[in-house]
């Protein structure tokens, strides 16, 4: 009986502790030639990984974002900006709504660039989380 009660109690506590941890999700698109991704998009319940991802940015008060940019050196001499989002989150989005959001950010950075789009290089423009049928996205 004490045993069934310790490992109740132990098996309480690892739930509630599991259930505790945070999560982050980080998704890439834009696959350019040089094998460099255009968008990161990290989205983090955990403080630490959001300041660990925007050392150096700064802010009067405590970090919930930043947005990390560098270049990146193309075959034909000029450089395209690779951009990396951050941002902290109460709850993470579905792995499906991470990717529709990377895919987006994709196009708007490709699109304030003189690149080629790359946002649907790897994947057709078809969702690859989509849940039993496959959706198109543009």
């Amino acid at each position: 009986m004490r045993k069934t009660k310790a490992i109740t109690a132990l098996l309480t506590g690892l739930t509630l502790l599991l259930a505790a941890c945070a999560g982050t999700r980080v998704a890439e698109m834009g696959r350019l030639p040089n094998r460099d991704n255009l968008v990161t998009l990290v989205v983090s319940e955990d403080r630490a990984v959001i300041e660990q991802h925007c050392q150096g940015a700064l802010a009067a008060g405590p970090i919930y974002g930043c947005q990390v940019t560098r270049y990146s050196p193309l075959a034909d001499g000029s450089s395209v900006r690779l951009i990396k989002i951050v941002r902290y989150t109460d709850r993470l989005p579905s792995p499906m709504a991470l990717e529709i959001d990377v895919h987006e950010l994709c196009h708007a950075v490709a699109s304030l660039q003189s690149v080629p789009d790359p946002c649907h290089v790897g994947n057709n423009g078809f969702l690859q989380t989509a849940p039993r049928a496959i959706m198109r996205i543009h």
